[in-house]
């Protein structure tokens, strides 16, 4: 029996998710007004949907999905030409068009309907062309879109059967908006029910309301503090041990904004593929928060020594940016703020590894050696990371990359991870963060102890140390009591903005070797930078240095201490030896224990 299956549905903005009409339709010669709560389009002029949400990625749609027919489907009133258009990419040699891609015009139709209307254009015609999006346009005088969607034609749809799984510490305000967006969208709905998707929220802090959260879509899985990595594996557990044949895990952040639409595009997705593409992944892009239209990482590729994001920075209203993703390589990871994977990994793989946080996801996708479909218009937004900063986490970081290379005999060596271990230490000294650098020093050592002293530790009582071992965030009041500094907008500026004297910074070790006496006189004897984004002039003959966040209005204040910086040399000299003398025991005792690693529960 053939079925019709929405591969995606024409989305418009919305004001509690994205209010960026450049992401969603495009208008000229006239306007376009989003009425009856942002889920109709009234129009005069014409609406191009050759934007990132509502193009047809057809070139990956092909490539991972079986379209053996195509439709387009619009419920309009009032009289429109529809337009559908074709793009390609321009090869070299041939004279380029909007940044390298051509539109072709492959059809036009007249509607005409004084009540609302549904109509069907047929595009099966257009799928051997190789194209690498398809998108539509809708001209009318007075004309109103009330939907649209893609649609394929499938006789054998694959049965798909989605957990989704979030993971949760004490952050009630962003779980619970998301907890009731995705349960207003699933009531409104008409195609994922009960029986194929089901959500399981991990709640690491146990201060959530099970009576508030639980319904026939949602399980509330109350847990110890595992950390991500182990709050995600219980759900995935749980999901897979429920009886209820679930074919596919979904990995989702809690604090993402989140349009529900993304849950039906990866639904179509993995109900359409290809026999060749059953183990196939769907990640998700994660667009930043602050500007909503800037792209963070469509996919990544991790190769041993750090990380290369894929898409980073691209603006996504720009048409050769949104056509552009079609052809890019794929990543070898996807970060779990959106992911969807193949249950069936745990039978093959085992779960996740036990990292408590940093670098899990990317273990378990080079793991399990997956290709990872990123397409156009499937993504979620969240906060930028560029401004944050948990100094705690450089031991997580640290740690957690040297144990990633090991268990994936990926190269880099000795060497270069001794350079790190310089680098990062000499970069704290220098940031007067002593208490980072002695945690730097703790993951590397650490991490010499082997694979057995990793998975005997306590990760809930290592976290808590690791935490109070660092100088806490004060609010503005308790920094003038405690330190007798306030903020200063002036010298913050100053701070953001100020050169850096490379060669006389480098000679002087950043200052250390320049007596006090020729230091800055500082207003009020403290200088001011930003906590997630300080440089290294900001410490530059400067005795004391208040580090601040802004967007929380807490901050720190350190001291130089020239006598440390003579002993984060030395035991660099002796850590650097060591490691290079253990090394090689312990890169081998986590390969040689990572079968016990990946099959056992995280602790």
């Amino acid at each position: 029996m053939v079925s019709n299956i929405v591969l995606r549905n024409v989305i418009l903005p919305r004001e509690t998710i994205c209010d960026r009409t450049e992401l969603y339709y495009r208008v000229t010669g006239g306007t376009a007004v989003l009425q009856e709560q942002d889920t109709q389009l009234h129009i005069s002029g014409t609406a191009a949907f050759d934007t990132y949400f509502n193009s047809l990625d057809v070139l990956k749609y092909q490539k991972y999905c079986r379209l053996s027919a195509l439709l387009l489907r619009l419920r309009v009133s009032g009289t429109f030409v529809v337009r559908v258009f074709g793009v390609k990419w321009l090869p070299e040699g041939v004279p380029p068009f909007e940044n390298g891609f051509t539109d072709t015009l492959l059809l036009e139709k007249n509607l005409c309907c004084d009540v609302p209307s549904e109509e069907s254009i047929d595009l099966t015609a257009f799928l051997g062309e190789k194209y690498l999006h398809l998108y539509f346009t809708l001209t009318t005088d007075n004309g109103t879109l009330y939907s649209g969607a893609f649609e394929v034609d499938e006789d054998t749809p694959e049965p798909v059967n989605i957990a989704v799984v979030i993971c949760t510490y004490k952050r009630e305000p962003f779980l619970l908006r998301n907890h009731g967006e995705i349960v207003s969208y699933l009531a409104r709905q008409n195609v994922l029910h009960t029986e194929n998707i089901h959500f399981y929220i991990v709640d690491n802090g146990c201060t959530l309301d099970r009576d508030v959260i639980e319904n026939a879509y949602v399980t509330l899985l109350p847990n110890e503090n595992t950390g991500g990595s182990g709050g995600f594996t219980r759900g995935y557990r749980e999901a897979v041990e429920s009886g209820r044949h679930f074919t596919h895990i979904l990995f989702m952040d809690d604090d993402i904004v989140l349009d529900c639409e993304m849950l039906l595009r990866v639904y179509s997705i993995l109900r359409c593929r290809k026999p060749e593409y059953n183990a196939l992944a769907v990640g998700g892009t994660m667009l930043r928060l602050s500007d909503r239209i800037t792209c963070h990482e469509a996919g990544a590729l991790w190769d041993g020594k750090r990380l290369h994001s894929i898409g980073s920075g691209d603006d996504m209203t720009c048409r050769d940016k949104v056509f552009g993703t079609s052809y890019e390589p794929s990543g070898d990871y996807n970060a779990w703020w959106f992911y969807c994977f193949p249950a069936a990994w745990q039978a093959e793989y085992g779960y996740p590894f036990p990292f408590f946080i940093k670098e899990d996801d990317i273990e378990y996708s080079l793991r399990c050696q997956a290709e990872i479909a990123v397409v156009n218009g499937i993504a979620v937004w969240h906060d930028d990371f560029d401004g944050k900063y948990d100094g705690f986490q450089e031991y997580y970081i640290k740690r957690n990359e040297l144990i990633l290379t090991s268990v994936n005999r990926q190269k880099p060596y000795a060497l270069f991870q001794v350079r790190k271990l310089i680098l990062s230490v000499m970069k704290q000294t220098v940031y007067q963060r002593y208490f980072l650098a002695d945690l730097i020093f703790r993951a590397y050592d650490d991490y010499l102890k082997g694979a057995k002293y990793f998975w005997a530790t306590d990760t809930a009582a290592l976290n808590q140390e690791l935490m109070s071992s660092c100088q806490p965030l004060l609010r503005d009041d308790e920094l003038l009591t405690q330190y007798g500094v306030t903020f200063d907008e002036e010298k913050y500026i100053r701070s953001r903005t100020e050169p850096e004297h490379l060669l006389k910074q480098a000679l002087s070790l950043n200052g250390y070797l320049v007596p006090y006496v020729f230091y800055r006189k500082d207003k009020d004897d403290y200088a001011v930078c930003d906590l997630a984004q300080c440089r290294y002039v900001n410490f530059y003959k400067h005795k004391r240095v208040l580090h601040y966040d802004r967007n929380t209005h807490r901050g720190y204040v350190t001291r130089q201490k020239k006598r440390l910086l003579w002993w984060n040399i030395l035991r660099l000299c002796i850590k650097s030896v060591k490691f290079l003398l253990c090394y090689p025991f312990a890169r081998r005792s986590y390969q040689r224990y990572k079968g016990m690693l990946f099959q056992t529960d995280n602790h």
